[in-house]
């Protein structure tokens, strides 16, 4: 069944209802059907076939949802454009997707012009290049019906980060996105009376399918920040009495460092914790600062994102834990990468997914499917790249990246184990931890901290005491910031090529915290 339809059904029973909301303009749900049926129209009557790719160039939006749902509407597949990507990888993937319309809007569009992309169309909002979006929606033929699509046929397209290798696309099918969303409202049971607020941009997962589809098939409005700013989304939270929102850990840091003292959070409910590893003094700080739950999950691109999940109702919550699995849409393998064979309850091992929220696959990308999907047991599994473990109470930790593994001295050292005893040092607001080359070692963990009246003495005496030697940092660097990738994730690639040499870098202090560090 084609995704949009969800939203057709929300028409009929609250046409009168909030359905989505920027600080520009709000939609009912009966505004909603309109606009997306005259977006489809309006790209059947350019040309857009079902099956064609319709770009979105936009920021977390009401038009980017009629967009994305307009397309959907017409049997198209919208594919949303990570806004932070460089021009030449902006390129890539409109050569990538080809797609035959783009929307996007006010300087964007001119940005997008300059690029001179791969689009027959563009259809732009507050500005002047290409189709004026509110004269294509006013003058378009209204299609009252979603062109049909099975479970199985694509309905978005999804590109990575790209920050170790060209963004991929990841295909999302009507059935994951359905799946998706029914098991979101299933495990975290949100009132129909509630409100999302969708800060995470909606070019990734944790955006679009953590709260913005999942409150569209509730029915439950949802409203936007075009860019993230933590006071503003206190303001928000506040004023429209938002119930539900989901952070990623630098996201909470941000809104926490703002201060929330002097807003009335008292609507919000819950907060939806992914896209990293999240410290536990800071679950801890947050919880009491915003009075509300925090459920720390796990997910990726290519799970939809929903995987694992911490829930309302749950009979116990780990502090460090993403959760039971979400057994109604997913199961995991956790296996040796070396022998292929699962590990034992409680050892670490890779995870590997299977389920109703797992991608069929990469769009024009057979040599990363071949390398991405596995056969065990007469199933397909997708290998997450993560390793972690599960606990005797069927609760998954994820320990880290398989890539972001320290090998030094013959010994593996998981950053994030590393990182969380950091955090236990008074004076510490942030914390990466990478490997740098070392002549004897192989590799060296490397701390680079973003702290206040904070030593490396100060650090590797925490670290001591709960961790083993061989994982106690053998540098120390002191920065101002630490660089974020487009979800406003720890950018531990640029940090491996800036501090990879060893030396002190422009706007750093480093500090020699081990003796025999040569």
């Amino acid at each position: 069944m084609n995704f949009a339809n969800h939203v057709e059904r929300n028409a009929r029973t609250t046409p009168d209802r909030t359905a989505v909301a920027d600080p520009r303009r709000t939609l009912t749900y009966d505004d909603l059907r309109d606009e997306t049926d005259a977006v489809a129209g309006g790209l059947a009557e350019l040309g857009v076939e079902p099956g064609d790719r319709v770009a979105l160039f936009l920021p977390n939006s009401v038009t980017f949802v009629t967009a994305y749902l307009g397309a959907m509407k017409r049997g198209a597949i919208p594919v949303p454009i990570n806004l932070r990507y460089e021009a030449e990888t902006i390129r890539d993937v409109f050569d990538d997707a080809a797609p035959t319309a783009v929307f996007t809007a006010g300087e964007l569009a001119s940005r997008l012009a300059a690029l001179n992309p791969n689009a027959e169309h563009v259809i732009a909002a507050e500005s002047e290049e290409g189709l004026d979006y509110g004269r294509f929606v006013a003058d378009s033929e209204r299609i009252d019906s979603s062109q049909p699509r099975r479970d199985a046929e694509t309905a978005e397209l999804l590109y990575t980060s790209g920050t170790t290798d060209r963004p991929k696309g990841v295909v999302h099918t009507h059935g994951n996105l359905t799946a998706n969303a029914l098991a979101t409202i299933h495990y975290m049971r949100p009132d129909r009376d509630g409100a999302y607020l969708t800060v995470t941009p909606c070019f990734h997962a944790a955006g679009l399918n953590t709260t913005t589809t999942p409150a569209l098939v509730h029915g439950v409005p949802v409203h936007f920040l075009p860019e993230w700013d933590p006071e503003t989304a206190a303001e928000t939270i506040e004023s429209e009495g938002i119930t539900y929102t989901m952070f990623v850990p630098t996201m909470l840091r941000d809104l926490l460092d703002h201060g929330v003292a002097g807003y009335d959070l008292s609507a919000l409910e819950w907060v939806g914790i992914g896209g990293a590893p999240m410290p536990v003094e800071l679950f801890r700080d947050a919880e009491q600062a915003l009075d509300a739950k925090l459920y720390e999950g796990y997910g990726m691109t290519e799970t939809t994102p929903l995987s694992a999940q911490n829930r309302p109702g749950q009979d116990v919550y780990k502090p460090g834990s993403v959760g039971p699995v979400a057994g109604e849409v997913a199961e995991v393998r956790i296996e040796d990468p070396d022998t292929r064979e699962i590990v034992d309850t409680g050892e670490t091992g890779e995870l590997l997914w299977h389920g109703d929220t797992v991608t069929p696959g990469y769009y024009n990308r057979p040599e990363k499917n071949d390398a991405a999907f596995v056969r065990r047991d007469g199933k397909t599994w997708l290998k997450s790249g993560d390793v972690g473990h599960m606990d005797e109470d069927g609760h998954l930790f994820v320990d880290d990246r398989l890539d972001d593994m320290i090998v030094t001295g013959g010994e593996n050292v998981y950053p994030a184990a590393v990182e969380d005893a950091i955090y236990r040092t008074d004076g510490v607001a942030e914390v990466a931890v990478v490997g740098t080359p070392h002549e004897r070692l192989g590799e060296c963990v490397t701390a680079i901290v973003r702290g206040d009246g904070v030593t490396d003495d100060d650090i590797v005496s925490v670290c001591r005491d709960h961790l083993s030697d061989y994982e106690i940092p053998r540098r120390v660097y002191f920065v101002e910031a630490l660089p974020r990738t487009s979800t406003r994730k720890v950018d531990k690639v640029a940090l491996r090529e800036r501090f990879g040499s060893g030396e002190v870098t422009e706007g750093t202090t480093a500090k020699r915290s081990r003796e025999g560090d040569s």
